[in-house]
């Protein structure tokens, strides 16, 4: 991916060639509209440990392409499991979301193994999942039109 800035926090994202600042990137939402189609490529991008040179708001880590894929499918997919599915508590040890990026920075492993759990999990419910037409956006405080309008979500 080349990918230069992860959405983090903007007014109205637009749909325009050249993203506000903390829109994020254009080549990320480009990704993200592919939507369906976009979802096996994104799961097996989930090892990729190559890191880039984006930088993640408040955390102290770089995002890795790896990172930036799940993104794009958390905008895809909303409402995935992330911490059941790493194995971790969203709060253990008093961090939060910082749980998400120590864990897979710790041990190359704990990225084959959240993969491994992601492909499950998305295999496992593709037949419940139903297309539901929202501008909500599932990773960042972004306001404006969801490039995809809507994201997928289990069916309740």
């Amino acid at each position: 991916m080349y990918v230069k800035s992860m959405p983090y926090i903007c007014h109205d994202i637009g749909l325009a060639d050249e993203m506000s600042p903390g829109c994020g990137d254009d080549k990320f939402w480009k990704v993200v509209k592919l939507k369906h189609e976009a979802i096996p490529y994104l799961i097996q991008k989930l090892t990729d440990s190559t890191t880039t040179g984006v930088s993640v708001p408040n955390f102290g880590y770089y995002y890795t392409t790896a990172d930036i894929a799940y993104t794009a499918l958390q905008e895809i997919i909303h409402g995935i499991p992330t911490f059941e599915l790493l194995g971790v508590e969203f709060d253990e040890e008093g961090c939060g979301y910082c749980s998400y990026w120590q864990h897979l920075n710790k041990d190359y492993n704990n990225r084959k193994k959240f993969k491994e759990a992601v492909l499950k999990w998305f295999e496992s419910n593709i037949d419940e999942f139903v297309w539901v037409e929202s501008n909500r956006f599932s990773t960042c405080d972004c306001g404006g039109d969801h490039p995809n309008g809507g994201h997928l979500e289990l069916q309740d």
